[in-house]
């Protein structure tokens, strides 16, 4: 009975903490509130497995226990005495039991696989119905469930009590045991039954070997009552220390349900954010696309524009050279003009001087001839006259060419003048052409040079 019982009770894991010290520990080191969903969806899962773990151990365990054998001990209840043959037999091996293939793999796994293994079922339960509290729920049910440990420690009591009773009942009253043995033959068939009064001895022999089989019986029963107990005591600090694991299981899955849903949140604003972020990329780039075209379609235009005011700026530069070379030649011909009139005027001056002076040398000597004439009797008036005409005519005629030739002169300064004005009037709008030019083509070159630079990336 003793090596049964040891075959059906399972070791209790090492590694196992106890009840006294679940409370107090912290939460498992393998569980990390990482920001990858990936990694957390793992451990939820691992935690599901290892509680279903758990729970096919209890209910394994309890079933183990229920299928246990309760014999009950020989000589009680006109059962036949083991004889000595029986008691040196020794004893049988355990039979064994019927695995099914979650066993198996499970033991091939290790208790430390995270594998997911299958499970005949109807239908996968979730960790909630599993467990049998179901997240957020609270329990209703008033219906108490069947605990394994008070069914042992019920069938322990009625096997003692009924040991008692048969124990007493033998030592009390022999004549009820040779009665039992006497109308059931076939419970001890090395025996032979008899009446005789000189079987007594042998009867009464046959009632203490009983008692002491009896008592014997109730000796292992006790012994098995004591195993039983503890091995309840044991399942029940299994159940309560699997009960808080579960709960505490229960708790960190809540948690790490929070943390998923706060990812999940996170995740749907970085994507609502990775949206925005994209519409306004693709507006980006189609307003670059605009004004990259824009740009081009101005840069093309503004070369245009700067070939035509290069080219008009060199036709007015060369107009502007040609117009100063005649400038250049206007004015030193007006130059060479001015002196070439100065000079004539200087020599008519002088000769005009000249003239005078010889007249007036004429004049003081026909004054003195008159003087002299007068002082002689008035001979010589008429020559007087006649040289006094023709002075006035001579006069006449000086006057009158002074006069042409000073209106030439005057007439030709006047046209050098009207040309040279008009020469300075088109090198002044030339000057101011050509400088207007210059700020178009220095402002174009400004324009086109951040142009380039905000085109060129």
């Amino acid at each position: 009975m003793s090596s049964l019982n040891t075959s059906v009770i399972p070791p209790r894991p090492n590694s196992r903490p106890s009840s006294r010290n679940s409370i107090g520990r912290s939460a498992s080191p393998g569980i990390t509130l990482s920001d990858d969903n990936v990694a957390i969806r793992t451990q939820i899962s691992t935690l599901k497995h290892s509680i279903r773990h758990q729970q096919a151990q209890l209910h394994s365990l309890e079933n183990a226990l229920l299928r246990g054998p309760r014999p009950l001990p020989p000589g009680i209840l006109s059962s036949p005495p083991l004889s000595p043959d029986e008691l040196d037999r020794p004893p049988s091996p355990p039979r064994m039991q019927k695995r099914n293939s979650f066993d198996v793999l499970h033991g091939l796994a290790g208790p430390d696989s995270s594998l997911p293994l299958p499970r005949r079922e109807e239908r996968r339960r979730s960790f909630g119905e599993e467990s049998g509290i179901r997240e957020g729920i609270p329990t209703v049910s008033g219906m108490r469930v069947p605990s394994p440990t008070r069914t042992l420690s019920r069938n322990a009591r009625a096997l003692a009590e009924e040991g008692q009773r048969d124990s007493s009942h033998a030592s009390l009253s022999p004549n009820y045991g040779a009665s039992t043995s006497s109308v059931s033959p076939a419970a001890s068939p090395n025996r032979r039954s008899s009446f005789a009064p000189g079987n007594t001895t042998r009867v009464l022999a046959d009632l203490q070997l009983g008692v002491l089989n009896a008592r014997n019986a109730l000796e292992n029963t006790k012994a098995q009552l004591r195993v039983s107990q503890r091995q309840v005591s044991q399942l029940t600090r299994q159940t309560e220390d699997l009960k808080e694991v579960r709960e505490r299981l229960r708790l960190e899955n809540e948690g790490l349900n929070n943390v998923v849903a706060r990812k999940e949140r996170l995740l749907q604003e970085v994507l609502e954010r990775a949206r925005k972020a994209e519409a306004e990329v693709i507006e980006l780039k189609a307003q670059f696309k605009l004004e990259t075209t824009t740009s081009k379609k101005s840069l093309r235009d503004m070369d245009t524009s700067l070939a035509e005011a290069t080219a008009r700026s060199q036709k007015a530069e060369r107009e502007y050279v040609t117009l100063r070379d005649s400038m250049k030649g206007l004015v030193e011909s007006f130059r060479a003009d001015t002196e070439g009139v100065r000079e004539e005027m200087r020599r008519r001056e002088e000769k005009l001087q000249r003239e005078a002076q010889e007249l007036g040398k004429r004049y003081a000597k026909l004054v003195e001839e008159v003087r002299k004439e007068r002082e002689q009797g008035g001979m010589g008036m008429g020559d007087v006259r006649q040289l006094k005409e023709e002075y006035g005519q001579v006069g006449k005629q000086l006057e009158e060419s002074f006069r042409e030739d000073i209106g030439a002169l005057r007439a030709e300064v006047e046209r050098v003048g009207k040309d040279n004005d008009e020469a300075w009037q088109t090198a002044r709008s030339l000057a101011e052409e050509l400088a207007r030019l210059r700020r178009l083509m220095r402002a174009d070159g400004a324009s086109t040079t951040p142009a380039g630079t905000s085109v060129t990336p």
